[in-house]
């Protein structure tokens, strides 16, 4: 059994433990480093999220099976390096540390992402008014099968220039 105190962790049996005081570690930092540990120990967690979470670690390779394709697995396993678990203790709190400070960073910046964001949306999509205003740019005005393009005044004007073109028609 190893027993590291600087570090808070214990190998024994070759399975990994440490302690991991959530009122320091966020727990979604926990998930995310563990995360990035998968590929080399099988790892379990355990405790009350609300003091602390127990992670436990064992090397994949360590894991034995009666079946042909774990015999070839642990084959393959043995031809790579053996997992220090001494050393993946280390590396996780490093990368503990790495996922609290991302997660620290991100909620500090949470704002100006959110603006930088809904600015980029806001400018991707063209606005209504501008997509209207350009219909009526290519709109043909000239055209004009109702008669309502012309102004009151036109429409007057024009309407008592025939009354008096035909009357001073008639009066002549």
């Amino acid at each position: 059994m190893t027993d590291n105190k600087s570090f808070r962790f214990k190998i024994k049996d070759n399975l990994l433990e440490f302690k991991i005081n959530t009122k320091i570690y966020s727990l979604s930092a926990v998930y995310q480093a563990a995360y990035l540990f998968l590929d080399k120990v099988y790892i379990l967690l355990d405790g009350d999220p609300q003091k602390e979470v127990v992670v436990i670690m064992k090397e994949k390779s360590s894991f034995a099976s009666a079946s042909a394709k774990a015999m070839a697995d642990k084959k393959a396993s043995e031809d790579k390096e053996p997992v220090d678990l001494e050393k993946i203790a280390g590396e996780f709190y490093n990368e503990l540390l790495n996922q609290l400070l991302r997660e620290k960073v991100s909620q500090t910046n949470a704002k100006i992402r959110e603006y930088i964001v809904s600015q980029a949306l806001y400018n991707a999509v063209p606005n209504e008014v501008d997509e209207l205003l350009k219909e009526v740019e290519e709109e043909d005005w000239q055209e004009d099968p109702l008669g309502i393009a012309k102004t009151w005044e036109e429409q007057n004007l024009e309407g008592k220039k025939s009354k008096k073109g035909k009357m001073s028609k008639k009066g002549k």
